[in-house]
Order: C-alpha cells, then sequence, then structure tokens
C-alpha cells in the first residue's frame, strides 16, 4: 500500500513524495524547462520521474496536488524524464536494468507528433497520458529517488 506523504522545501516549493517499491516520487511545483528540471531532480534525486508500468502511471496520477498545478493555459501537465534522441524515445535515467517491462508508454491519441519539428521532451497529463512537448517550456516536473540494486549510485 502506497504512503502519501506532503512536504515543504525551501528550494522546491510545495512536493508530493510517494513511497512504491523502492520508489519516491517527488511532484515539483516551480516552473522549469525540461534541462533546468532534469538537473534539479539529478541533483536533489535520482532523475526525472520514470515510470515502468501502468501502476507508476496510476501512483501519480493519485498523488499530483493539482490545486499546485494550475498554468495560465494547458494546466495539470509536468514534465517526466521520457525525451526523443532523435533515434528513440529513451528515458533520462540510463540504466537500463532498471526497468522492468521494456519499454513501457503512455502516450495520447495521436501523440507523439513531433509539431513543427520541436516536441522532443515528454510531459504528463493529469489524467495520466502522455504528449510530446517542446523542451523549452516552463512546466512543473516529477522527480524520483530510487534505492536498490537496479540502480548504480
Amino acid at each position: 500500500m502506497d504512503i502519501f506523504l506532503l512536504l515543504i522545501t525551501a528550494a522546491s516549493g510545495l512536493c508530493a513524495v510517494s513511497s512504491t517499491a523502492g520508489r519516491q516520487y517527488h511532484f515539483i511545483y516551480d516552473l522549469k524547462n525540461m534541462t533546468e528540471a532534469q538537473s534539479y531532480c539529478r541533483e536533489h534525486y535520482t532523475d526525472l520521474a520514470t515510470t515502468d508500468n501502468m501502476d507508476d502511471v496510476n501512483t501519480l496520477n493519485n498523488m499530483a496536488d493539482l490545486s499546485q498545478m494550475v498554468y495560465s493555459e494547458y494546466s495539470h501537465r509536468a514534465w517526466i524524464g521520457l525525451y526523443d534522441d532523435m533515434d528513440s524515445w529513451k528515458w533520462s535515467l540510463s540504466d537500463g536494468g532498471f526497468y522492468k517491462h521494456g519499454k513501457f508508454r503512455h502516450w495520447s491519441p495521436r501523440e507523439p507528433n513531433n509539431h513543427k519539428g520541436a516536441e522532443l521532451c515528454t510531459e504528463m497529463y493529469d489524467n495520466g497520458l502522455w504528449n510530446d512537448n517542446s523542451c523549452e517550456e516552463p512546466l512543473k516536473a516529477v522527480c524520483f529517488d530510487v534505492r536498490g540494486e537496479n540502480i548504480n549510485e
């Protein structure tokens, strides 16, 4: 059973944390582009969030504080660690031994579409579906901490 906590941290604003099978997800409610979000996650946690299955997606959906994820338009979106390296979609966490279900993907219909050739990063909607977006878009982010034998620390 997941344990949900809300933590207030001075450096990152409000973060939501969940522990599942050695993972702790952290919602970062400050606006960051993908590069800034990844750097922040790697500095304070393990990396941007990786989702390996629908249980992970459901956990993230249930723990997001949507009141903290309101934008001027297109609310309730957050960066996760999936990006297009111009060859295929890859997770920013490079340790392939971590992924139990191979190439799990949960794209929104008609996505990814690389609109105008400039959408190489992935955001997750509040319904759990994913969309490709410009890496320069300022969004909230989901980081995660992973501890255990599958992660090189």
